[in-house]
């Protein structure tokens, strides 16, 4: 895991995402191009998925981690109305 601050001054988190164990079962939210895993930026603003994992991330410099950054897909996160906010039970 890593912490970046990018050019705005937003600190983002950087760790790598893998599935556990030897299964073949896919994550089925996400497009296939993600079943290998996917390197995740994570802010208070937002999450942002990159694959394939670039190898060198862990041991790159911040600026290339910023680079990265840009690359990587924004996560969108659905909106509920109040009618459609999943409720506790």
């Amino acid at each position: 895991m890593r912490t970046i601050t990018d050019s705005a001054g937003v600190e983002w988190t950087v760790f790598e995402v893998k599935r556990q164990g030897a299964t073949s079962d896919r994550w089925s939210y996400l497009p296939e191009e993600f079943d290998d895993g996917w390197l995740c930026f994570e802010s208070e603003f937002g999450k942002r998925r990159l694959t394939p994992v670039p190898t060198n991330w862990r041991g790159a410099p911040a600026a290339e981690l910023e680079r990265m950054l840009t690359q990587a897909s924004p996560v969108i996160r659905p909106r509920y109305g109040g009618e459609d906010r999943p409720t506790a039970k």
